[in-house]
């Protein structure tokens, strides 16, 4: 019975062992995480404000008529670039919008999606004779196999119904 309690407590405390080293590599893992992305966020950062001070040492040597003139410029471009991706996000909903209703996976809409619709759907037409060419070669590749054996010799099986019926 001693022995038995000495085995259940060993057990025990290799399992708070376990768990606490566990637990050490968890936290060490995720503060290494939290290290790198800090380190990342660091950078993205100071390259934005060195940015921002270019621009505002920029716009403050610049008269009041070329200040107007690049805040013009970069709202244009602003716009410009929201405008590109409105157009793209809508090209990709026309294109899932139409590989569903050709009954082709949605995940592709990314990869054939084209603000023209007529190049969209030049795109999808191409995208679904390969795409069924793949599947087509991988069942028959799947279902490529060996013939079954069959024995050279004939023996007839016992059937008692087929011996009823005079077989």
């Amino acid at each position: 019975m001693n022995e038995k309690n000495n085995k259940e407590r060993l057990d025990a405390a290799d399992e708070k062992k376990n768990g606490a080293d566990i637990k050490a590599a968890i936290k060490q893992y995720v503060s290494e995480a939290l290290e790198d992305m800090k380190q990342s966020f660091g950078k993205e950062i100071e390259t934005r404000i060195a940015a921002e001070r270019e621009d505002a040492a920029k716009m403050a040597s610049m008269s009041s008529e070329e200040r107007a003139k690049a805040e013009i410029e970069k709202s244009r471009r602003d716009f410009e670039n929201e405008r590109a991706e409105y157009v793209s996000e809508r090209a990709e909903f026309e294109a899932a919008k139409e590989l569903t209703a050709q009954n082709l996976p949605v995940t592709f809409a990314r990869f054939v999606a084209d603000g023209d619709k007529d190049v969209m759907l030049e795109n999808i037409s191409a995208f679904k004779t390969e795409y069924l060419k793949a599947i087509e070669a991988g069942l028959t590749d799947r279902l490529k196999g060996r013939l079954p054996r069959v024995s050279k010799e004939k023996e007839q099986p016992f059937d008692p119904f087929l011996n009823g019926l005079g077989f």
